[in-house]
């Protein structure tokens, strides 16, 4: 663990996105469903890092957390909970009818 520690230490900010990424990648097990191809894989671990990079240091100021490891955890957390929202998302717009709302809204309504 030590090794772990001292190797987030070194690499700062890329040691977010690698706990974001492994994060993603424990989460991406439980997504088989949505995941069908290699870009949408691809795309949940890449947004799993990127929240990790970019969210970890908000959430640990606000939280309060300083510890280096803990920090780390909080990243691998985000890359996990990042990459599953980014699915429900995606999700969520597939299965709207868009369309129907943008007609409804601006008077082309049914």
């Amino acid at each position: 663990m030590d090794f772990l520690s001292r190797l987030l230490d070194r690499i700062d900010g890329l040691g977010l996105a690698l706990a974001g990424f492994l994060g993603a990648l424990v989460a991406s097990r439980f997504h088989q469903d949505d995941l069908t191809t290699g870009r949408a894989w691809f795309l949940f671990l890449i947004t799993g890092m990127a929240c990790a990079h970019y969210c970890t240091g908000m959430v640990a100021r606000y939280f309060g957390i300083t510890d280096p490891e803990s920090v780390a955890g909080v990243g691998f957390l985000l890359g996990t909970f990042g990459g599953s929202l980014i699915a429900a998302v995606t999700r969520a717009i597939a299965a709207a009818d868009l369309w129907s709302l943008v007609r409804n809204k601006f008077g082309g309504g049914s």
